[in-house]
């Protein structure tokens, strides 16, 4: 309490607002002392805050009018200095805002949001994230970039996405009180893209898994998914704990066998992937009641709808907990074990994993836990 008291007194508004009040209070006081035995309508100290206010902001009623010469020229000072203290009140205003609106065009605004998605570097990856999340705005939610794009280029992208709600923090993703700035321990998935923006140098993975270990070490159990270069640099992220890897031309090899042995197979590939297709990948959940219920069934009802596809089933499952396992008094052996999984980049406690099963048999029985990925098209995909 004594911590907020004392940084409201030293806020340049609150002060101006007292200065105002003490103003006028001092006003009335004196318009009282001067005109209480002369004018009946100055009889109670409410009568002559009302005169003073009015006459400072130039209104002018008329309702109340002094009548001595000491109240017309407390009146008088009042006017001119009235106006003075409410144009510096009003002045003060518009220069909060104004630096509000400037921080905030700059990335230097210190983000509130909660639950929201951060997206660490920028390069083409993240503009196509972006044309991405459009598409289901509801969904994504409040997004946060963090990157050293320049003013313009920055302005040029919040403009361009006007209809998803994102923020934008300027400086380098690998420090912590950047990610600090953008409230990283109150957010719910951070991706983090091989970054050009900052115009130094390459992109490189070393400064996406130094991002991994900050992130982990400010908030365990966020969400942290990375796009890396080199595929060598894979142990080292797992390392660091990250939660799922996307490889460059991780794909490149089948495509291009594809274009040789199926041709037809990577076009249809890239039409189903491109940011301007009318088709998207969908997770759909399974309604509880029809736990039990044949995939062939459910897949024949979905499907009459000619906008869906059903493609496969979900299934999210607990990894065994190595730590569960393990003797309590943490043998030689034990520790040895647990030693290695951390070398190894995994963890010992419980996370969830995602089995995926294409074109299951339509006699597969639906369990709770099962989820539904479908081809949508148009106004389905939303």
């Amino acid at each position: 309490m004594l911590k907020f008291l004392s940084m409201l007194i030293r806020h340049t508004l609150f002060r101006v607002a007292i200065g105002i009040a003490l103003f006028a209070l001092t006003g009335a006081v004196l318009v009282i002392f001067f005109e209480s035995k002369f004018n009946n309508e100055f009889q109670v100290i409410g009568d002559a805050i009302w005169y003073v206010f009015v006459t400072m902001t130039t209104v002018g009623y008329g309702d109340k009018v002094p009548v001595t010469t000491g109240g017309k020229v407390i009146g008088v000072f009042v006017m001119l200095f009235g106006m003075t203290l409410l144009s510096v009140f009003t002045a003060t205003i518009s220069s909060i805002f104004v630096a509000r609106k400037i921080k905030e065009v700059r990335g230097l605004e210190e983000i509130k949001l909660k639950d929201h998605l951060i997206i660490c570097g920028w390069s083409y990856t993240g503009e196509q994230m972006l044309t991405f999340f459009q598409k289901d705005k509801e969904k994504t939610g409040p997004i946060v970039l963090i990157n050293q794009l320049s003013e313009d280029a920055i302005n040029d992208i919040l403009n361009h996405f006007a209809d998803l709600k994102v923020k934008y923090v300027r400086g380098d993703f690998t420090k912590e009180s950047i990610l600090n700035r953008a409230n990283v321990g109150q957010s719910r998935v951070v991706i983090i893209i091989p970054d050009s923006s900052s115009g130094l140098s390459m992109p490189s993975d070393e400064r996406t898994i130094l991002a991994t270990l900050t992130i982990k070490a400010i908030n365990p159990k966020i969400k942290v998914y990375a796009h890396l270069l080199d595929r060598e640099n894979l142990s080292h992220i797992k390392k660091a704990k990250v939660d799922d890897v996307l490889i460059s031309d991780a794909y490149n090899g089948y495509l291009m066998a594809a274009q040789v042995l199926s041709p037809g197979v990577p076009q249809t590939i890239e039409l189903l992937l491109s940011e301007n297709s009318p088709f998207i990948f969908q997770r759909m959940e399974i309604p509880s009641n029809l736990a039990g219920v044949p995939y062939g069934q459910l897949k024949h009802e979905i499907e009459k709808d000619k906008d869906t596809i059903c493609i496969g089933l979900g299934r999210e499952q607990e990894r065994v907990q190595i730590s569960a396992i393990l003797s309590d008094d943490y043998s030689f052996l034990d520790q040895f074990i647990k030693r290695k999984f951390e070398e190894a980049g995994r963890g010992m406690g419980e996370e969830k994993k995602i089995n995926i099963r294409i074109n299951p048999s339509v006699n597969t029985i639906l369990a709770d836990k099962d989820f539904l990925i479908v081809i949508t098209q148009g106004e389905k995909a939303k």
